[in-house]
């Protein structure tokens, strides 16, 4: 039973750490909830197509002469009629367009929702691995203070040293031990929060990346280009401009007249008149109508309506064209000042206070060194490598904030 469980427990784990960003996006993608209806949405908008481009249903109607009429080849006792109204030439093709235009606004929709889901998958990803770097360090240097701490005490007790010094460090042991449980802390908010995106029970286990890799971005230009093609709340609101356009052309078929066309079958029963021609011949007669679109202001007001929201679109357009570029250069700004961060920390700061760090120890063996100026860069130097991290992450996080604004995850309607 035990063996059991463990092989288990280890089939679990490996296909855990087997998990990449992508996998999770994907996961996410199949069982978000809000996900979901919103593709329920874009499904329920492409059964509009069937109902708004067809004919409307005939009309059939029957009647009976309590009193039947009395003609020349007998009494009339019933009638059937069957009428069918026929709109104006287009009139049905542009309301299959008008459908068609949007399920596609609905389907960008969803997309935006889509690539909103995935940038909150990755964005999480991305602070765990943060977080779990961070504890890392923090319990590197935890150790390191430890064993300040068992220095501090030698020295004391051979007389080398001021009691001072053992509370400092046991003092800074104590921080960073609550700085710690606080990183563990946040940690779980974080794994709550993923197994919220993925519609996982709590407690799930995920697998946090070992290392992040590294990518290098296309120029400004060329991204930005990308959102202006790709972006899905662009392209919505363009399908958006194109429904309006499409519905002030139907406003105009709809105030053109309309035809019906129909026939009457007339039930006649047998004359009591002798050698009457046709006695008790049924009468068949064809029908034919016209709707009269008299009322002409509702028409014209429809076609202002969706003149209106045409220019409502293209406005929305456009400010949204303007956000996204402002968004861009805000990411690739942050990108580029995180990219400048991390190379100032690893390759410069941190290497330089470990230096440092190697001579006062050095000279406190001595006893011509400061032991607080040594706590203090000890201090120093687990600040620069959190921040060296945060800035790794901060690149990243930028990086797929700028994937999600040229809509890169995008698919095709074919596709699903």
């Amino acid at each position: 039973m035990r063996l059991t469980t463990l092989l288990a427990l280890l089939t679990l784990s490996i296909t855990a750490n087997a998990q990449t960003i992508a996998d999770y996006q994907q996961e996410a993608a199949e069982n978000n909830p809000e996900l979901k209806a919103k593709y329920q949405q874009y499904l329920s908008a492409l059964e509009e197509r069937p109902i708004v481009g067809t004919l409307s249903d005939p009309e059939v109607s029957f009647s009976y002469f309590i009193k039947p009429i009395e003609t020349r080849i007998g009494p009339q006792q019933g009638r059937i009629s069957i009428s069918q109204m026929l709109p104006w030439f287009g009139t049905l093709a542009s309301q299959r367009t008008a459908s068609d235009l949007k399920a596609k606004a609905k389907f960008e929709a969803f997309q935006e929702e889509r690539n909103q889901l995935f940038y909150q998958v990755e964005k999480t990803m991305l602070e765990l691995y943060e977080l779990e770097e961070s504890i890392r360090i923090a319990e590197e240097n935890r150790l390191i203070l430890n064993s300040l701490v068992e220095i501090s005490l030698r020295r004391y007790e051979t007389d080398r040293a001021s009691q001072v010094d053992v509370l400092r460090a046991q003092i800074e042991e104590e921080d960073l031990l609550i700085q710690i449980e606080l990183l563990k802390d946040n940690r779980e908010v974080l794994f709550q929060k993923m197994n919220e995106l993925l519609n996982r029970e709590k407690g799930a286990m995920i697998a946090i990346p070992d290392n992040l890799d590294e990518t290098e971005l296309a120029n400004r230009e060329a991204l930005l280009a990308q959102v202006r093609q790709q972006n899905p709340a662009l392209n919505r609101l363009r399908y958006q401009e194109e429904v309006s356009d499409e519905m002030k052309s139907l406003a105009k078929k709809q105030n053109k007249p309309g035809l019906m066309v129909g026939v009457d079958y007339i039930f006649t029963g047998e004359t009591d008149m002798p050698n009457i021609t046709d006695s008790g011949k049924d009468a068949l007669m064809v029908m034919g109508g016209i709707r009269l679109p008299i009322f002409s202001n509702k028409n014209s007001a429809r076609v202002q309506q969706a003149e209106r929201n045409r220019q409502e679109a293209q406005y929305q357009l456009s400010s949204r064209e303007n956000t996204l570029e402002t968004e861009l250069d805000a990411s690739l700004r942050d990108y580029r000042d995180a990219m400048r961060r991390y190379e100032l920390y690893d390759q410069k700061q941190i290497q330089r206070i470990q230096q440092a760090i190697d001579v006062m120890m050095e000279a406190y063996s001595s006893d011509s060194s400061d032991f607080e100026e040594i706590l203090r860069m000890q201090r120093k130097q687990l600040e620069y490598q959190l921040k060296r991290i945060q800035a790794k992450t901060a690149q990243h996080i930028a990086e797929a904030y700028i994937e999600y604004l040229t809509g890169i995850h995008n698919v095709k309607e074919a596709g699903l």
